[in-house]
């Protein structure tokens, strides 16, 4: 297997749900997880081991492997480790110290993100999905019209949203576009990491 076999594969996906529970496609998970940086890359030669370390944990993460995920980003001292990091924790959900602290350790790395590179991109995918929802979905306008007061990327609003939606505060369509954000998120970011990792950023 490739890291664009797995890209693929995981492109499939339809919906993705807010946090990450059960593994989605148990087959390529133990494929990624018998698999060598080398192998996934084999058709490129890396040059920068720790992107590609940050490329392979996002392909965990969207298949909803957390802890194999996680295990990768936390040995990944860099802005992208972090970015991935924050991710990993926002999708924790009610695992382990349960989701109040999950998302305050979700802002603890994105704070430690600083401004990246890939932010430009999320934030118009965003836009993008929340647009269109349709002038008629009153909270997707509202939640269009506050990023765009923020001009660029804000992972913080994100994970107030996550917050309001696993306290059924939003309406139930709401969720299903912040899986959307989320899981677009997710691609644009493991693109941009393969990107890194050889060379061709």
């Amino acid at each position: 297997m490739t890291i664009q076999d797995a890209i693929d594969r995981l492109r499939e996906r339809t919906r993705m749900t807010l946090f990450a529970a059960d593994v989605w496609d148990a087959e390529l998970d133990a494929r990624l997880k018998e698999a060598s940086a080398e192998e996934l890359f084999e058709a490129f030669t890396i040059r920068s081991p720790q992107m590609a370390a940050c490329a392979i944990a996002g392909l965990h993460l969207w298949n909803d492997n957390f802890h194999a995920s996680h295990n990768l980003c936390q040995g990944v001292s860099t802005d992208t480790g972090s970015y991935w990091h924050g991710i990993c924790h926002r999708r924790e959900g009610h695992q382990g110290e349960g989701l109040a602290s999950n998302l305050s350790n979700a802002r603890y790395w994105f704070r430690r993100v600083g401004e990246h590179p890939v932010f430009d991109a999320v934030y118009r995918s965003a836009l993008s999905t929340l647009d269109g929802a349709g002038t008629g979905f009153h909270w997707a306008a509202e939640a269009a019209t506050q990023l765009r007061s923020r001009h660029h990327w804000d992972a913080s609003l994100l994970i107030d949203w996550v917050a309001q939606a696993d306290a059924h505060t939003l309406p139930a369509q709401a969720e299903e576009l912040l899986s959307e954000i989320q899981w677009r998120e997710i691609d644009l970011l493991v693109d941009w990491c393969f990107q890194q990792a050889v060379g061709q950023g």
